[in-house]
């Protein structure tokens, strides 16, 4: 024994974690390999974040000469700081950057794996689940917000679990931080809070019941205690919104966070396939749409988001206006027909898992606008060849490993241990796929920001699956 450590039970944590430490190395050396295929194009989302931060470098932080209301600020200050750091090589730094962001969130991920089934080989089967992914890295040298909100995502994902198992003011902040960050990346988050609460809640009941019986005093304080946590929380997130939603009252008259769900329900309104492709409604709302883009000549592109978006304004409405009218016009047109509405609504949140991912950013373009930029090109056989036959890519590939991720949260659902932790990812996961089903046309870049939780959620449940077997040979052994 080693300090009251079994020999074999010493030996078999060192070679566990030397696995753990491989297998983080094996998906850096993936994450690198991907990344030198070569830089994405800056078009389109890519070239508005690029011009956004060159606005934040040249001090106006706050990006106030860029009148628009479906943008949050983070992920151009992210990239402002990484662009005034690396000059011309600003591609090479910040695809080197966001890599290693992926990788963190992995390794986040196998973190909270350990820590929800508190069996370190949780870790290990989370990182063997997250080995063969390689879609997702492809947005490592594309200059879109994917890989930031991931890392935040599970950043708070932690720092909502550390809050909820052990409490304390510093760790109620921290996680009020990490939310905010996340919120001001992509605002889906926005009501992320609700399956935080039912976790916390949770937890701190469990851990109550547990106790010896409290006080009377103790039962007093307890509940004003963490209602206290959780305003100081709240306050956090309210103090880091401040200057965005100082700046959109300053520009708009409002101070709100953002303004996109007319766009978003613009798309799957009207849109045909996925899309419930209604058409125009009557009413005052649709008739002020359209005198708008007649006086602009778009009237023929009325069923293309941005093409309407874009008329609108140049038609003389604010961006958050013209989202607000597109939104109004959208609710009236699926007012006519709610159930074709709720319908396809409900095939796009079971399609959020099963879509395959078949437009993958464009690496290594040749002739694409870089302005200046490094470029550079080295594909490596053995990742073109992953690339090419990436599971991801097939929609049966996808609806496997939907059911898997299905029955890897009933593991943990049914296991008293991890009940209070199996009901928040499940809910977390719903959140997404709900969220994203109803506003959004499905498509892989909305799913990839869940995958480190697809990793972590099927990694917990063969952890509990093999220790569980293991338990029972180890009593059969015995008898």
């Amino acid at each position: 024994m080693l300090r009251g450590v079994p020999i074999e039970s010493f030996r078999r944590d060192r070679l566990r974690n030397a696995v753990v430490l491989l297998l983080l190395v094996l998906i850096t050396v993936k994450t690198a390999a991907v990344i030198l295929r070569g830089p994405v194009p800056l078009e389109r989302d890519a070239m508005g974040y690029w011009h956004l931060s060159t606005l934040v470098m040249e001090g106006d932080v706050l990006m106030l000469s860029e009148p628009i209301a479906y943008r949050t600020p983070i992920y151009p200050w992210f990239l402002a700081i990484l662009r005034t750091v690396a000059g011309p090589n600003s591609l090479w730094i910040i695809s080197l950057v966001q890599g290693f962001l992926l990788v963190a969130a992995v390794a986040i991920a196998a973190r909270l794996a350990s820590r929800i089934t508190r069996l370190p080989l949780a870790a290990l089967c989370t990182l063997i689940a997250a080995l063969p992914g390689v879609s997702a890295l492809t947005y490592c040298t594309a200059i879109l917000s994917e890989t930031l909100f991931v890392f935040l995502l599970m950043l708070n994902l932690a720092a909502v679990l550390h809050y909820a198992e052990s409490g304390g003011m510093a760790r109620a902040i921290w996680a009020g931080i990490s939310f905010a960050l996340a919120l001001l990346t992509r605002p889906i988050v926005l009501m992320l809070w609700v399956p935080h609460l039912v976790l916390i809640a949770w937890m701190a009941w469990r851990r109550r019941r547990a106790a010896k019986p409290l006080s009377r005093m103790g039962h007093r304080r307890f509940p004003i205690h963490r209602i206290s946590h959780l305003l100081a929380a709240g306050a956090t997130v309210m103090l880091l919104c401040m200057p965005w939603l100082g700046r959109n009252q300053y520009l708009f008259g409002e101070p709100f966070l953002t303004e996109f769900l007319g766009r978003n329900i613009w798309i799957v309104a009207f849109q045909d396939g996925s899309g419930t492709g209604l058409s125009l409604p009557q009413g005052d709302a649709a008739d002020r749409l359209r005198l708008r883009l007649e006086r602009v000549d778009a009237e023929q592109q009325w069923q293309g988001t941005w093409g309407v978006s874009n008329a609108l304004v140049r038609s003389g409405l604010q961006d958050p206006d013209a989202d607000r009218l597109m939104q109004q016009v959208a609710f009236d047109a699926i007012g006519t027909d709610p159930a074709s509405f709720v319908g396809k609504a409900f095939r796009r949140c079971v399609n959020f898992w099963r879509c395959a991912a078949t437009d993958l950013p464009r690496q290594g373009f040749d002739s694409g606008p870089y302005y200046n930029q490094t470029y550079w090109k080295r594909p490596v056989p053995l990742v073109e060849w992953a690339i090419e036959h990436r599971w991801s890519r097939s929609v049966a590939g996808n609806t496997l490993l939907m059911f898997l991720l299905f029955g890897s949260l009933a593991v943990l659902l049914i296991r008293p241990v991890t009940r209070p932790q199996g009901v928040w990812l499940a809910l977390i996961l719903g959140y997404f796929s709900v969220l994203t089903g109803v506003l959004e046309i499905p498509a892989y870049r909305y799913r990839m920001v869940v995958e480190p939780m697809v990793a972590m959620v099927i990694g917990s449940a063969f952890a509990v699956l093999l220790s569980r077997r293991r338990l029972e040979a180890k009593l059969v052994d015995s008898d």
